[in-house]
């Protein structure tokens, strides 16, 4: 199971940088598309290996890490692997499509 944490400024760049890989999140409690995709995550954590590492970041709270990666529309997330940038998804995208973009990653 994929572990899960809620960003907060502090934790925005440390949590980026952590070996492994790394689904930033960005969301807001008002964005319809961010509670369906929400969904769409909680369905995938139970599904992936601990190897992830899912930083939910609610816009309204983490102003700064939003700004840091010029967050303009949401839901964004933005995959990391040993730090390093690997690809943005902007809006709700389904499951498979999440799926096809982290095990790759994750089977490294």
């Amino acid at each position: 199971m994929a572990k899960v944490i809620e960003l907060t400024p502090e934790l925005c760049e440390s949590v980026t940088q952590q070996k492994g890989v790394v689904l930033l999140y960005f969301k807001a409690d008002w964005c319809g598309a961010c509670k369906t995709m929400g969904r769409i995550i909680d369905q995938i954590i139970d599904e992936t290996p601990e190897q992830l590492l899912i930083a939910k970041c609610n816009i309204e709270n983490c102003i700064e890490c939003a700004a840091a990666y010029s967050v303009t529309s949401i839901p964004r997330m933005v995959i990391f692997k040993d730090g390093v940038e690997q690809k943005r998804l902007n809006g709700a995208v389904g499951k498979a499509a999440l799926l096809e973009d982290l095990l790759p990653l994750l089977n490294k």
